[in-house]
């Protein structure tokens, strides 16, 4: 147990769009191109600046005394105007994204509560006719077990240390590791025959939700947790906004592997058997210029990050996803086959006895689920309202020629005012260049959200639709007869 630290804080790291260590005083983060908003600025500071220097040596008037502001207010007045201009673009851009990061987080809670729920209600059922012993059946009983056991440890100073040396390296180290945790704690890895794709890894438990023919989950459970899975990556996937006749970018699913990685410039950022059209000193130079992907380059890129599915996806599921037209008829294709299958097999007692106005509100969560996806989908497929782009980008361009006439009023020195009047530029282009970054959060590479990320963690998160009892449900009788059952009996 004392391994677990490093499994979260693997988490913790991934969860960032580009991975990034602060060091001394922020200066490691300055050695970083690709995705950066501040060399992305030079280009316009540059060229202000050759202006400015052309200006002094041209025009020598200018810082000759001959000043062409007497005063200055009204240089004051156009900076304080542009400043508002430029700070409620960026303010506007990053709620932008904030909320885009608050619907998809919002959506995969409603989903997740629906799959947790499903599994409550199931272990309900009559399949299962070994459950645990309740409380409600033992009023007498005022006292556990004493051989319950919990009487876990927390590792001490010395111990920690020694697992975070041992475990914080390479993400591929740190999932070993983890995986060799878990099994010890005997969670079911998804079977073969949810999709036929994917490895079998089975360790039997008496408390685990398992059919004794096949030693797997139950058909509804893996079902249950490929529908969800399904209808997350469609969901994601059209929120990235590739061309409507292409194929949904999907894959199936393997439990364990390390988290998929977030930021594009990482090796294992994209598919294997998929390789890179273009250098990475060619993307970083275009991305500098300003030069964004077409639909077609957008959709090939975005190809080889699939979204992966838990027991995979059938040809005919493609095939009736790629017959819905436009984004939003394939995520409701999704959630109608999903609350079919609920509604089937409810009504067929997969539930166990739980009541109408409870199975209620899986419906309900899968709607607010949806209320989600169509958050995030509205900042998707609507973009920053133009009029307020073009007047900032206006703005930008004008900023460019106007600064160096003011530095060759107010300043004297060629060298000093070169190096503010680059400065004072980058900074003005350099926030207009992060609002453009946030404005559109799930297709600005290299500063988009890691949706990709995200669904292999939702993933991981039904997976525990398979654990089954509490390991200590069968444990707390005080009785020596209290026998738990064998793994081959729960049913």
């Amino acid at each position: 147990l004392v391994a677990a630290p490093s499994y979260y804080s693997i988490v913790l790291l991934q969860l960032t769009m580009i991975k990034y260590v602060d060091g001394v005083y922020g200066l490691r983060i300055l050695l970083r191109f690709h995705g950066s908003a501040a060399y992305k600025a030079l280009t316009p500071a540059v060229i202000s600046t050759a202006f400015y220097v052309a200006f002094f040596v041209l025009f020598p008037f200018l810082h000759e005394g001959e000043n062409i502001f007497d005063h200055p207010y009204p240089i004051a007045a156009l900076v304080v105007a542009f400043t508002f201009l430029l700070s409620f673009k960026a303010n506007f851009s990053y709620n932008r994204y904030w909320e885009a990061v608050t619907a998809v987080h919002s959506m995969h809670s409603k989903w997740l509560d629906v799959g947790m729920n499903l599994a409550a209600f199931h272990l309900q059922s009559d399949m299962y006719k070994k459950k645990p012993p309740t409380y409600g059946e033992h009023p007498d009983i005022d006292i556990l077990d004493p051989k319950r056991g919990r009487r876990y440890r927390p590792p001490d100073r010395e111990e920690l240390a020694q697992s975070l040396d041992a475990n914080l390296g390479d993400d591929a180290s740190i999932h070993t590791k983890f995986n060799r945790l878990r099994s010890r704690r005997s969670l079911i890895e998804p079977p073969k025959s949810i999709a036929g794709s994917l490895k079998k890894h089975f360790l039997p438990s008496p408390v685990n939700p398992v059919d004794p023919r096949t030693k797997c989950p139950s058909l509804f459970l893996q079902e249950a947790a490929h529908l969800l899975s399904l209808l997350s990556a469609v969901a994601m996937s059209t929120l990235r906004n590739d061309v409507e006749a292409a194929e949904s970018p999907l894959a199936a699913f393997k439990r364990g592997a390390p988290w998929p990685a977030v930021d594009p410039d990482h090796p294992d950022a994209v598919r294997e058997d998929w390789k890179d059209t273009q250098h990475r000193v060619l993307t970083t130079w275009k991305y500098l210029l300003g030069l964004t992907r077409n639909d077609r380059d957008r959709t090939l890129y975005n190809a080889a990050r699939p979204f992966r599915i838990i027991g995979g996806v059938s040809d005919a599921e493609v095939e009736l996803l790629q017959a819905a037209r436009g984004s939003f008829a394939k995520v409701a294709l999704v959630s109608v086959w999903f609350q079919e299958f609920m509604c089937r097999e409810y009504l067929h007692g997969s539930t166990g006895k739980v009541g109408a106005p409870i199975i209620s509100r899986l419906f309900q969560f899968t709607s607010d689920g949806m209320l989600g996806y169509n958050q995030a989908r509205k900042i998707a497929k609507i973009p920053f309202p133009f009029p307020h782009s073009q007047l900032t980008a206006l703005f930008v361009l004008v900023i460019v020629f106007y600064i160096p006439i003011l530095m060759l009023t107010f300043v004297t020195n060629i060298y000093f005012g070169a190096v503010l009047n680059l400065f004072t530029v980058m900074c003005f282009a350099g926030l207009h260049e992060v609002s453009r970054e946030l404005e559109n959060p799930f297709q600005n590479v290299p500063n988009d959200i890691p949706l990709n990320n995200f669904q292999a963690q939702f993933n991981e998160a039904l997976m525990n639709m398979f654990v089954g009892y509490h390991p200590d449900a069968y444990t707390w009788l005080p009785s020596t007869n209290n026998e738990e059952p064998e793994s081959s009996s729960v049913l």
